[in-house]
C-alpha cells in the first residue's frame, strides 16, 4: 500500500486539477445539469466535503482500495454516488488478499469489483498475465458471495513492464489477449482501460483497440498526461477533457469513465 499511496499523493494534484476543469467546464457544454450515469472520479483521500461538492456532476467514484475512507463512507450514498471497490494487487492490507478479507471489506449496496491496477506495470500491481490469472478465481469468489460484477484488470501502455516466457507487456490488448488465453473461463464482464494521451483522437484510437473483446468498456484513469508538465496548463486541460468527455459520454461501448 506504501507504493500506492505513494503515486496517489503524485498524482492528486493533477487529476484534481482535471476534475476541476472537466466539473467547470460541463454545465456550458449542456443544457441541463444532468448527472451523468457513466461520469466518475478516481483519487484518494476522499472527505464528506469531497463528495458534496462532487456530487452534481457525477455518479461513482473509487480510491484503488476495496473501501471508501471513513470521512466519505457515511455520505456517499446519500449523494448518488456508488463507490466502487477494487482489489489493487496481490496483497491486501500488507498480506496477500483472501477472499474472506477482501469480502469483509466490500460494502454493502457495492455491484461491481474493480481489478488488478496496471498489472504489466513492474512500479504497480506488477503481475504477469498467468499470474493474474492465477488469482482471478479469488476475485470470482468474492464476486459470487457479493453478486458483484467483475471488471478486468485495468491496463495502460506501460515503459517498464512486466515480462514472461520471453514476451514483454507494453499495451493493453497484449497483455489481456495473455490474460485470456490464460483463463479462458474466467468471469470478465467488463474491461478496464487508463490512457493519459492528450488528443481526442487518440483516445478514440485506445477505446477503439479494446472494442474486439466485446465487453463494455471501463475508461478508470484518464486526462492529459503525456506531455511535458509545463505544456500541461488549466486551459488544455480544459479543452481535451471537454472534447474526451463529449466523445464518451456518446460512445455506446463506454460504461463508465474516471
Amino acid at each position: 500500500m506504501n507504493k500506492l499511496y505513494s503515486f496517489l499523493r503524485r498524482a492528486a494534484t493533477g487529476w484534481l486539477l482535471g476534475a476541476a476543469a472537466l466539473l467547470s467546464c460541463w454545465p456550458s457544454q449542456a443544457s441541463a445539469q444532468t448527472k451523468s450515469a457513466k461520469r466518475g472520479i478516481a483519487y484518494g483521500y476522499h472527505s464528506a466535503a469531497d463528495l458534496q461538492a462532487l456530487a452534481p456532476g457525477i455518479s461513482w467514484w473509487y480510491n484503488w482500495y476495496s473501501k471508501p475512507e471513513a470521512g466519505a463512507a457515511s455520505v456517499y450514498t446519500g449523494l448518488g454516488v456508488d463507490y466502487v471497490p477494487m482489489q489493487w494487487g496481490r496483497d491486501l492490507d500488507g498480506a496477500p488478499f483472501t477472499a474472506d478479507r477482501l469480502a469483509a471489506n466490500i460494502q454493502a449496496g457495492a455491484k461491481y469489483l474493480l481489478g488488478f491496477n496496471e498489472p504489466n506495470f513492474r512500479s504497480q500491481a506488477n503481475l504477469t498475465p498467468t499470474q493474474a490469472a492465477a488469482l482471478w478465481p479469488t476475485l470470482q469468489e468474492v464476486a459470487r458471495r457479493k453478486n458483484l460484477k467483475l471488471v478486468s484488470p485495468a491496463v495502460n501502455y506501460c515503459g517498464d513492464c512486466v515480462s514472461e516466457n520471453g514476451t514483454t507487456y507494453y499495451s493493453p490488448t497484449q497483455y489481456l489477449d495473455a490474460f485470456f488465453a490464460a483463463c479462458p473461463s474466467c468471469q470478465v464482464d467488463y474491461i478496464a482501460v487508463h490512457t493519459y494521451v492528450c488528443e481526442e483522437q487518440w483516445l478514440r484510437d485506445k477505446i477503439g483497440e479494446l472494442k474486439k473483446y466485446g465487453k463494455p468498456i471501463w475508461l478508470t484513469e484518464f486526462s492529459c498526461g503525456d506531455k511535458p508538465q509545463d505544456q500541461i496548463t488549466l486551459d488544455v486541460q480544459k479543452r481535451y477533457l471537454t472534447a474526451a468527455v463529449n466523445y464518451l459520454e456518446n460512445e455506446p461501448a463506454v460504461f463508465r469513465y474516471a
